[in-house]
């Protein structure tokens, strides 16, 4: 074999090793801080996680809730979704709980989509919403883009999913080991990321990024999989998506790093017992506070006035949010509380 011959070969089995060498650095590289050996866990360091003593008599004494209809005066509105065949380059559309349908620079994009009556893991028990979604599935302009927080049933939802699956240019976003999920049900059009992980899809920049919450959807599966919040970077405008979460400084830390927000989607809801769910719920006061740490100029209320899922009354969240606003002379208009069902440009 002469010297040329020699050293192609040599080339060849460098450019061989390669892949291996790699993939023995990556896996000698410490694991980000919010792995875990078997999932996930909060890394802020003001998190803690309300004890299984104290959260377990709670959760029992509400299972009579699960098969009785809440009541509430929610505001709500009919949408024939004559305004979304417009397609306008900024609309948002708050179909109830922390499901939007987000139209941005051409695309329609749904968070957290559920149109279930009932959510919980057997269809014949569990929280009942209290108004129908604010608009129906068949009146939906097709849906390019869905971003999935967590895996919790009020969020992700299968009877949903199935159906927008149907469309196969629709793709779905979602945090680490959620993809499973949706394979399972034969569904492969899904993007799975990490946190602080991001794509370019469509000309839209979609980011995961943290929050603090927890995911499961029976008992022996807590935290296996990844909860998140979402940031879309488009051409002209900038949208953060909340998910679920306590307040937590993650959001001063995504405020620096891509805002600041024309539009942030933050929960209200879900906060009493205060001792049990300030680790994983916002109050609204402290989601005036995660607006104003992520440098978002408007806020959407979601999670709330939908499914009853804590002790405060449905109606609640949207007066201590006016209150907070009020109490810190903040600019009221810039605190929206929409009727389910309601439509407005951003």
């Amino acid at each position: 074999m002469n010297h040329l011959h020699k050293t192609c070969v040599l080339a060849f089995l460098i450019v061989l090793a390669i892949p291996v060498l790699r993939a023995q650095e990556n896996s000698e590289l410490p694991a980000p801080a919010h792995h875990t050996e078997g999932g996930f866990r909060n890394t802020d360091s003001s998190f803690h996680e309300t004890s299984f003593t104290k959260m377990m008599p709670w959760a029992i004494g509400r299972l009579g809730d699960w098969f009785a209809k809440p009541t509430g005066e929610i505001p709500h509105t009919y949408n024939d979704g004559s305004v979304l065949k417009q397609n306008k380059p900024y609309t948002i559309t708050w179909v109830g709980h922390s499901t939007c349908l987000i139209q941005f620079e051409g695309l329609n994009i749904l968070t957290d989509p559920v149109w279930s009556d009932k959510i919980g893991p057997v269809a014949w028990a569990g929280e009942t919403r209290v108004l129908p979604p604010g608009i129906a599935m068949d009146k939906l302009p097709p849906i390019d883009i869905v971003l999935i927080s967590h895996n919790h049933y009020d969020h992700l939802d299968e009877e949903t999913i199935l159906k927008l699956s149907k469309n196969p240019n629709t793709r779905f976003f979602v945090p680490l080991r959620i993809r499973d999920w949706f394979e399972d049900r034969g569904i492969s059009n899904v993007e799975e990321l990490d946190w602080w992980e991001g794509v370019t899809y469509k000309g839209l920049k979609i980011i995961c990024t943290p929050a603090q919450h927890f995911s499961g959807r029976w008992i022996s599966d807590g935290n296996t999989t990844l909860w998140c919040s979402w940031v879309l970077l488009g051409k002209g405008r900038k949208l953060y998506f909340g998910g679920d979460s306590g307040y937590f400084s993650g959001f001063a830390e995504i405020g620096k790093r891509f805002g600041p927000f024309d539009l942030a989607l933050l929960p209200i809801g879900s906060y009493e017992p205060r001792e049990l769910m300030k680790p994983i719920h916002m109050d609204p006061a402290e989601a005036v506070q995660a607006c104003l740490d992520l440098r978002a100029r408007k806020m959407l209320a979601v999670h709330w006035g939908t499914f009853k899922k804590s002790d405060e009354p449905l109606e609640e969240p949207p007066e201590k949010l006016r209150n907070e606003v009020v109490r810190r002379q903040l600019p009221q208009e810039n605190f929206l509380v929409f009727m389910i069902g309601e439509t407005r440009e951003w």
